[in-house]
């Protein structure tokens, strides 16, 4: 399939394309060079096979009109929008640099003073782009670049509404992928910019901890979690997290709209304000250390004073031990001695604090019996001296789990364990089976009878196909596209599967996802690519010359070898080649030579002379 341009073409003398950024459901992304201002950018262009679709060409336009609207050092730039005949084509900033997931996956959890950057960088993004009407939808680490100069850009607005819009657009669908999704994303409810502050407080857990605050084996697990799951926080995972830093990410998770900052500006105030608490912290500390530096040596100052004079003879007496001078006082009383018991008062003491203890540790031994048979009888004798009493279990079918869960009477003679499963003839939390069944009977037992109620996610699932891998992707495409998936194709190189195939697919084949997430898929660009520079061969023998060739990985057999008269010297070696030397080329690449064969008279010498006599034309007229 012809998916745009060849590589090095130049659009409108001005674009150079350098090379396959990523392929998308609609469209591909080059790096070019603008030789104009003589700069790296990132084109955007619709897919041959969708060019020609009115209603792809419509939303294609929809979407650079809208990210056309931002301008902020924090959200990759769009330069121009260019048509060039029957194409249009976005020209956008191109950022050199990886994407905060493969940062996270490299350095684990952030130092929180980086996160606390990078943090108050994206909600200025976020700030500006909700002001602008403009809804992200899909904030998540891999959207979130970092450049090489240390800044902050969100890309990919591929999925964003405008706010205006976003009732209608988002009523029946969930998007967004499902670890950063938010609540109302998950339900398919309507959301507004509050779901993209969600969506950075999951990713703000991440860099903090170095983990999701929500996992579980299965999309329906997790998107369960996101509205009914309290995840741990920050703090408990590393004690060293500042507790404001902390209470801004949990404030950001809120499940419900109206417990969540309403604001991207309102986020952003907290984060600048415990950015300058931390300032002022630094230089209170900063004058401490001064003022302490200060009274050190005002002391080392007093220790260097001279020693106080020993009293002379006369005044009051003076003993001096280790410098310290101490007064010694004449005529101090003696300590009196009525204080102490008679050998009949001792008696009469020890008699009463014997029988105290007697009777204390009676005590003691008695109340240590009681407890133990207590403790026996409740757990071991109740049972056996009693009728066992039985309980028929009610149903609890068709009610909501709250209800039940909620209720004092039923969780005090039940113990439940709440399972979720995606089923669309139910409404979400209502209980749709049970375990045991109603009308069974369970003895009663002191911890709570078990009962497992089986729920309605109200989430609508949808397991992808197992047959994705190793087919041409542009069925793999058309597939998940029907099945109402948004799909990114990127490419990747690979010596296994066929250029064009489908590598793998991330959610992978077999997994459920929630309608209307997004479906990357992986594409073979085949193998991958390795360059040789060919060696200078002129003037060397055809032997050393093939030599030097197959050294480089490069090809010359007899086909590409051309044999010509030449001079004696050149006989027999390279006159010819149809790469400069020092030239890069891809390995496996052909190379075309020339070999001298020997003077021309050595094929004419044998030959009779023959001569053609004719007549002379008359001299041109002066």
């Amino acid at each position: 399939m012809e998916v745009g341009w060849r590589l090095g073409k130049v659009l409108d003398d001005r674009y150079k394309i350098e090379s396959v950024v990523g392929i998308g459901g609609m469209a591909v992304v080059y790096k070019a060079y603008d030789q104009r201002l003589m700069r790296d950018v990132a084109l955007k262009v619709l897919r041959d096979d969708v060019a020609m679709d009115a209603e792809s060409r419509k939303q294609f336009r929809n979407e650079y009109e809208a990210v056309a609207k931002l301008s902020h050092p924090n959200i990759r730039a769009v330069y121009d929008v260019v048509a060039s005949g029957d194409t249009e084509y976005i020209v956008m900033e191109y950022v050199d640099g990886v994407n905060l997931k493969q940062y996270l996956k490299k350095a684990g959890a952030l130092p929180w003073e980086q996160v606390l950057d990078f943090s108050i960088q994206i909600t200025r993004a976020l700030s500006h782009a909700h002001s602008r009407g403009i809804i992200h939808l899909d904030i998540k680490p891999q959207n979130i670049m970092l450049p090489k100069d240390g800044s902050v850009k969100i890309a990919d607005f591929g999925i964003a509404q405008m706010e205006e819009n976003s009732d209608e657009e988002s009523a029946d669908e969930a998007v967004g992928s499902i670890h950063y999704i938010s609540p109302e994303q998950a339900r398919g409810e309507a959301v507004d910019a509050r779901s993209d502050i969600y969506s950075l407080g999951v990713v703000m857990y991440e860099m903090l901890t170095g983990k999701l605050p929500f996992d579980g084996e299965t999309v329906e697990q997790v998107a369960v979690q996101h509205y009914s799951v309290i995840p741990d926080a920050p703090c408990q995972l590393d004690p060293s997290i500042p507790p404001e830093l902390e209470g801004i990410t949990l404030r950001a998770m809120e499940p419900e709209l109206d417990d969540r900052y309403a604001t991207a500006d309102e986020m952003l105030s907290d984060l600048e304000d415990f950015q300058q608490s931390l300032t002022q912290t630094a230089e209170e500390e900063q004058a401490a250390e001064e003022e302490l530096l200060l009274e050190e040596n005002d002391e080392s100052l007093e220790e260097a004073a001279p020693a106080m004079p020993v009293p002379g003879p006369g005044k009051v007496p003076v003993r001096i031990v280790k410098d310290e001078v101490h007064i010694v006082r004449k005529n101090v009383p003696r300590i009196s001695r009525s204080g102490e018991l008679s050998r009949e008062g001792y008696v009469r003491r020890r008699s009463r604090a014997n029988a105290i203890s007697t009777l204390l540790g009676f005590s003691l031994v008695t109340l240590f019996a009681l407890g133990l048979f207590v403790f026996v009888w409740n757990y071991w004798l109740d049972d056996i001296f009693r009728d066992a009493e039985r309980v028929e279990i009610p149903a609890f079918v068709g009610y909501d789990v709250d209800d039940i869960t909620s209720n004092e009477a039923m969780t005090e003679l039940f113990k439940f364990k709440v399972i979720y499963q995606s089923d669309p003839t139910y409404h979400m939390g209502v209980i749709m089976d049970q375990d045991p069944a109603s009308g069974s009977s369970r003895m009663v037992a002191s911890d709570g009878i078990e009962v497992t109620l089986t729920v309605s996610s109200g989430l609508q699932l949808i397991r992808l196909p197992l047959d994705l891998v190793n087919s041409p992707f542009t069925d793999a495409q058309v597939r998940l596209t029907s099945m109402g998936m948004n799909v990114i194709i990127a490419q990747q190189q690979s010596d296994s599967i066929t250029a064009n195939y489908v590598i793998s697919t991330d959610p992978a084949p077999g997994e459920a996802v929630v309608s209307g997430s997004t479906v990357t898929i992986y594409v073979s660009a085949g193998p991958r690519v390795t360059y040789s520079t060919v060696p200078d061969l002129l003037g060397q023998t055809k032997a050393s010359a093939l030599l030097a060739l197959q050294r480089e990985g490069l090809i010359c057999t007899e086909e590409e070898i051309t044999y010509v008269s030449s001079a004696v010297e050149d006989t027999g070696r390279v006159t010819y080649q149809n790469y400069a030397a020092g030239t890069e080329v891809v390995g496996g690449t052909r190379v075309y030579l020339t070999i001298g064969s020997g003077p021309i008279a050595a094929e004419v010498e044998d030959q009779p002379i023959q001569a053609t006599i004719t007549s002379a034309p008359p001299p041109a007229a002066n």
